[in-house]
Parts: structure tokens; C-alpha cells; sequence
């Protein structure tokens, strides 16, 4: 006879036995992940739950946090080793409900992970949740160990960037998040941020002395340009430098040695053989980098060495190999985003695909900067949310470990469909195999409400179109893209007239006007409405952009700027 596990009863009829016990020791993350759990409990329940110590005596009803005496008391084993930094271990035992996790992150992403996977907590913005209302708070029989696949998980997309408790439960770690030790720190911190050599190298230098200069067609030129990485006295100068920064900078954990976001790499005769013998101009680069790794590697042996695989260095070198301490982070601008990376027949991909594939043989530690939004123009229809989870699950089937997910980082956020975006690119990042369509629907209902359907709609009329069109999207294409015709945008004007019409109220009807903005923004950047029309068109999209707090059009552009332009056209 089989013996059936009972749920573990937390709250029944607004009353509840059990406590929130935390080791007496516990870290800031461990007191704050007891604090959200007896918050949100009590959003769900009216039910506040104590928060102790594990040196106060033991009960039968109590929710163990962390690695603490009562747990160990219960004779179970946990091995926190390999939990990492952030892995966690979900239980309920004898009536006792256990999450603990590696420290600093662990037992607090345990936390998120039960309210929102067995509650039904969400976080879809950092100004709209939803939690569930209950007179029985009841957790199903549990055994699960999680640990993230990726080390490095960032969204660098402006509703994730605002607000370090959003990012936290929705459990990213990466470099600019403002995450303090309640949140478990940040699992990397870069020293610089990418594109470095200017900062490694100052232009003064270069100055004193031109042969630190890139020679490009046969003479040195200065400026924003690379620098000469096989001169030995720049590579003195630059490890010089290096230990500089670690010593201003105790914080970082990875120093970043990298190109500068222009070409002009250094072509001198000395160089270009070294280059030519690796059939790749990332052969200097790498040199450069592992010299620098090596010479401080043994003062500090915990410090990771970044550089970029970006444009004319992101083809590998031929028998080169980074250093143990090096990071190599590849970067996939110059790719179709309408089709999967793996299978897209583009030939940006399948060149992609395969620098990914020899980067991953080569690499002791392989990162990826990948894009997910219009750089040219944040507010144009962007297709790429039916390929960002086989992308993700691409880069972790190559080895990837960390993922740098670039959108609109503007001030002011509010891209083309945004906060959807970062919301399921964050899921993905935590993990690649999750249900993603379920979470573009539960996105969809929680912040579109009853016009949800209709949003959902008009997302697929986009994808249809660009596989009508059979269209590969590129991270700077215009507004003239064949899928955005006449055809689509007056499809798409009818969609979100009956979204505006099924608005359940004033807020979620302006979310939807803001999700209607790219339609419009297609409009008057190609001029397909003229006249007077065209002003009344320009300046309803500027009250709700401007409502909607919009700073940028685009990486480059101010929104009044273009305003004043469009006025002019």
C-alpha cells in the first residue's frame, strides 16, 4: 500500500502555526528572503508570519530559510557545495516546508522561485504584479533542487535596469543592476564596461608616443581607434594600468580588456603576421589579453580577464588559445534575429553559428553580448520573440555561460513592446527550457487584462508577416522593411482599436496606446500619412510617448529631436 504525500498547510481560514526560522548568522540576503516570503504571504493570506531565529526552540510548523540549526536537526542532508552561489533545494518534510541555498543568492531565489512557480506570484513590471488571493495557502509535496545553468545572467533592457527588487525576483545578477547585499550582490562587476582600450591606453599616451598608435593603409593614425598591441612597452604600460584598476577597484571580479567600438585595428608589419599566421585579426587581441592575464594571475587568482569577439575579431585565431583566467565575450550584432541563430540559412548566421562553434572549443569561459531590439529605431516593430528561447537554448548548447541581452537601455525605456521583452527574456536567462509561451500569456492577461487577446494577435499578425515576407531582421533595419507594408499596419490598426475598445480602464488603456506606438511610428517615419492628418498623427504619438516617459527614437536620437525633424518633413 502506497503512502501519498499531503501538502504542507501553511494558512487555513486566516490562521497559521508556522514560522519563518532564519539562521542566527544569516546573511542579509537570507533576513531579506524571509522578509519577502512573510510579505507576500501575507499579501496572499492577510496572514503575517513570524520571522525567528534558529536559536529559539523548534516547533512542528515552521518554514526553514537557509542552512540553519532546525534544518540540520531534522536529519536531512543537504549538500550546499553543490548548490554554488545560487542553486537552492525546495522540500517539505514531516510538515516542515524548507528552501535553502547557496550563499549569498540561493535561499533567496528559493523564495521567488515557490512564490512564483507554486503561488502564482508574478512580477510583470516593477509597478504591476499580481498576487493571488487565498484563504488556504497550501504547497504541494516538494523535492526539487534547482541551479541556473548560466553564471552571468543580464537584461539590459530599462525595465530591468530601474528597480534591483525587480531584478532580484526575477533573479538576473548582472553587472548594472543596483543589487546590495540584501539582493545576494552581484554575481560578476566589470572593470571597465567593454571597449576599454581608450581607458587602458589614454590618448595622452599615444601621444608621447605615436607608435602606440594603429598603423591602418600604412601610417599611424590617432583618434578612436584600436591601439598597436604588439608594441612591449604599450603592454607595460597597460599591465601597469590593470593593476591600477584592481587596486581602485576591489570590487570587480572580472577586468575587461577590450577593443574599442570602431575598426582601425593596428596593421603593422609585426601585427598583420601574427594576425595573417592566425587568420584572424582576434590573434592580437589575444595575445594582448593572455599576457596581461598572466601577469596577474598570481595576485589574483580570483580576477577573470574579459575581452570581445566583436566584428573584425569575432572569427577566431587558428591555434591561439585564451588563457584559464580569460573570458572571451562573443557578440552576435551583425545577425538575422527573425530566424533561430542554429537554423536561420541567412549567411550572418551560419557564419555566427560557426565562430560560436570554434569559440566554444577554444574558450576556457565563453559569454555572449547578444541584441534583442531596433538600435536605429526602438519604437519599429522588432520580430524576434518567437526565436529569443531556441537563441538562448543555442548559447547554452555551445557552452555559454553568461548572457548579455541588449535592448532599448534609454532613459526612458518604453520600447517596442518592452516590458513583454524583458520579462521573458529574463524567464529565459533563468531558465532556457521554461514554458515561454505560457509566460507571454500570463504577461499578456496580467498587464493587457481583457485587450490581451487582441495583443496576442497582433504579435502573431507580426511574425506572419515577416514569414510571408521571408524576411531576415537585422538590428538597424529601416522602417521601409518589406513586412512593415500597407497591409500590416492597417491590420494592425484594427487590432488595437478594439484593444483600446476592451481597455478595462484608463491605465491598461494607455498601455495599449503605448504598445500601439510602433504602428504609428512606421507611419510617419515612412511618410505614409500626409498633410494635416500627418500632424494629428505626429502629435497624439508624442502626448503618449511623452506621457509614457520616452526619451530616445533610437540609440542615438532624443524623441524631441526627432519630433522637431518629423514637424519639419
Amino acid at each position: 500500500m502506497s503512502i501519498v504525500a499531503k501538502p504542507t498547510v501553511l494558512v487555513d481560514e486566516g490562521k497559521s502555526p508556522y514560522r519563518i526560522i532564519i539562521p542566527a548568522d544569516a546573511v542579509p540576503s537570507e533576513r531579506y528572503a524571509a522578509e519577502e516570503l512573510q510579505k507576500y504571504l501575507e499579501h496572499i493570506s492577510v496572514v503575517k508570519l513570524p520571522i525567528v531565529t534558529d536559536d529559539q526552540p523548534m516547533t512542528q510548523c515552521e518554514i526553514l530559510l537557509g542552512d540553519n540549526k532546525h534544518l540540520r536537526s531534522l536529519g536531512l542532508q543537504v549538500d550546499l557545495a553543490k548548490l554554488g552561489s545560487e542553486g537552492f533545494l525546495l522540500r517539505t518534510f514531516n510538515g516542515y516546508l524548507i528552501i535553502v541555498g547557496g550563499r549569498p543568492r540561493g535561499t533567496l531565489y528559493g523564495v521567488y522561485t515557490l512564490l512564483e512557480e507554486k503561488l502564482g506570484v508574478r512580477w510583470f513590471t516593477p509597478e504591476v504584479e499580481y498576487v493571488p488571493k487565498m484563504t488556504r495557502v497550501e504547497i504541494p509535496p516538494l523535492n526539487e533542487m534547482r541551479k541556473p545553468v548560466l553564471e552571468y545572467r543580464e537584461v539590459f533592457w530599462t525595465e530591468m535596469l530601474q528597480d534591483a527588487d525587480f531584478a532580484a525576483r526575477h533573479r538576473l545578477n548582472g553587472h548594472h543592476y543596483q543589487l546590495t547585499e540584501k539582493h545576494g550582490g552581484r554575481a560578476v562587476v566589470f572593470y571597465p564596461f567593454v571597449h576599454s582600450f581608450d581607458q587602458l591606453i589614454h590618448r595622452e599616451i599615444c601621444e608621447q608616443h605615436p607608435d602606440f598608435w594603429p598603423m591602418v593603409d600604412g601610417k599611424r593614425v590617432s583618434g578612436y581607434v584600436q591601439r598597436c598591441l604588439s608594441n612591449s612597452e604599450l603592454v607595460k604600460i597597460a599591465i601597469e594600468q590593470v593593476r591600477k584598476w584592481l587596486k581602485a577597484h576591489p570590487d570587480a571580479t572580472i577586468i575587461d580588456i577590450s577593443q574599442n567600438d570602431t575598426g582601425k585595428w593596428c596593421q603593422c608589419s609585426e601585427c598583420k603576421a601574427f594576425d595573417d599566421a592566425e587568420e584572424s585579426p582576434a590573434a592580437s587581441i589575444i595575445r594582448f589579453v593572455n599576457t596581461i592575464a598572466e601577469s596577474i594571475e598570481r595576485d589574483y587568482p580570483n580576477i577573470r580577464v574579459e575581452t570581445l569577439a566583436y566584428q573584425y575579431s569575432r572569427k577566431p585565431p587558428k591555434t591561439l588559445r585564451p588563457r584559464r583566467n580569460v573570458i572571451i565575450r562573443l557578440c552576435s550584432i551583425e545577425c538575422c534575429f527573425s530566424h533561430p541563430l542554429e537554423s536561420c540559412p541567412s549567411e550572418e548566421n551560419r557564419s555566427f553559428s560557426e565562430d560560436i562553434e570554434a569559440w566554444r572549443q577554444l574558450s576556457p569561459t565563453l559569454y555572449v553580448w547578444d541584441y534583442t531590439t531596433n538600435f536605429a529605431h526602438y519604437l519599429q516593430p522588432f520580430p524576434n520573440l518567437e526565436v529569443l528561447q531556441s537563441n538562448v537554448r543555442f548559447f547554452v548548447k555551445q557552452g555559454v555561460k553568461g548572457l548579455f541581452e541588449q535592448g532599448n537601455y534609454s532613459p526612458g525605456g518604453n520600447g517596442e513592446m518592452a516590458p513583454l521583452r524583458a520579462y521573458v527574456l529574463a524567464k529565459l536567462l533563468w531558465n532556457p527550457e521554461t514554458d515561454v509561451q505560457k509566460h507571454i500569456d500570463d504577461f499578456l492577461n496580467g498587464y493587457y487584462g481583457r485587450a490581451a487577446h487582441v495583443i496576442r494577435a497582433y504579435i502573431e499578425l507580426l511574425h506572419r508577416k515577416v514569414k510571408e515576407k521571408k524576411a531576415h531582421v537585422h538590428i538597424f533595419d529601416p522602417p521601409t522593411s518589406p513586412f512593415l507594408d500597407d497591409g500590416f499596419l492597417e491590420e494592425a490598426e484594427k487590432l488595437f482599436d478594439k484593444a483600446e475598445q476592451l481597455a478595462d480602464n484608463e491605465e491598461v488603456h494607455f498601455r495599449v496606446q503605448v504598445a500601439r506606438l510602433p504602428v504609428w511610428y512606421v507611419k510617419l517615419a515612412t511618410n505614409r500619412v500626409k498633410g494635416e492628418k500627418r500632424l494629428k498623427l505626429l502629435r497624439s504619438f508624442l502626448e503618449i510617448a511623452r506621457r509614457a516617459g520616452i526619451t530616445h527614437i533610437s540609440e542615438s536620437m532624443k524623441l524631441d529631436d526627432w519630433a522637431e525633424r518629423m514637424s519639419k518633413e
